[in-house]
């Protein structure tokens, strides 16, 4: 079902953003799966580097992605797929999921926690966010959310979040793409002094899970991708947090 907006296109309703927020939390679920199969392993798997030498696809990344796309494919096969690894799948069913098998692969291939299986689904002619879910699979931890419906982590709601005051902030960090690490040292720089502390976690989508449950307060992460950031971006969103760029909020989207 779906009800007409002020500009005659067609909106999901209620019963379709519940719909929409199963198949990710369905679809992130089959994905730290496989993720997680893989992990024990991990000594054997084939690991290239794409653009650095820190910026890691494994074999696990790739089979993590095909997993995915065949349970949202099953399930909703006119709607377009952009995933991390194998790039956009047209579509005609009016929505477009975005997939990051495993975000932080260098931290799985090195045994760390810090790495998440984010899947959002968007409106692709305004990039309004609908529903998302991050699987965190070394911390048992699954944070989902749908637009106007709160944030939810483990079933269980997540606090408003109501932190203003920076320098009682705990700001997690990314440092960018390579030809924005130049610059890492005066991020630094600025930042320490005017915060409480800063956090390198390696991966954008577990890092806003983080701020979206209260784990950390902030994240500056330059140079993210869709795939990085559009569920978590969804879940602070809805948990009462802000998220934009340089040009200011960018709320929804």
């Amino acid at each position: 079902m779906t009800a007409d907006d002020d500009r005659g296109r067609r909106t999901p309703t209620t019963a379709d953003l519940d719909d929409l927020l199963g198949l990710a939390r369905g679809a992130s679920r089959a994905g730290a799966r496989e993720a997680v199969s893989w992990r024990g392993r991990a000594h054997r798997l084939l690991v290239e580097e794409k653009a650095a030498p820190d910026d890691l696809v494994s074999q696990a990344d790739r089979s993590t992605e095909q997993v995915i796309r065949s349970f949202l494919t099953e399930r909703r096969p006119q709607d377009a797929v952009l995933g991390e690894e194998d790039g956009l799948t047209p579509g005609r069913g009016g929505l477009r999921w975005i997939v990051d098998p495993i975000d932080g692969t260098t931290n799985y291939l090195y045994g760390r926690p810090d790495w998440a299986v984010s899947v959002a689904v968007v409106d692709p002619e305004d990039g309004r966010l609908l529903a998302g879910a991050v699987a965190e699979p070394e911390l048992g931890r699954l944070t989902e959310a749908r637009a106007g419906a709160g944030t939810t982590t483990n079933d269980a709601p997540v606090a408003a979040l109501d932190r203003d005051d920076l320098t009682r902030s705990l700001v997690e960090l990314n440092l960018g793409r390579p030809g924005q690490r130049r610059w890492a040292g005066a991020v630094v720089d600025v930042l320490l002094p005017r915060v409480r502390d800063l956090r390198r976690g390696g991966s954008a989508a577990s890092a806003l899970a983080q701020v979206a449950t209260g784990r950390a307060d902030a994240l500056w992460a330059p140079g993210l991708r869709a795939w990085d950031c559009a569920a978590g971006a969804l879940l602070v969103q809805q948990a009462g947090g802000t998220v934009g760029d340089l040009a200011g909020p960018t709320p929804g989207t």
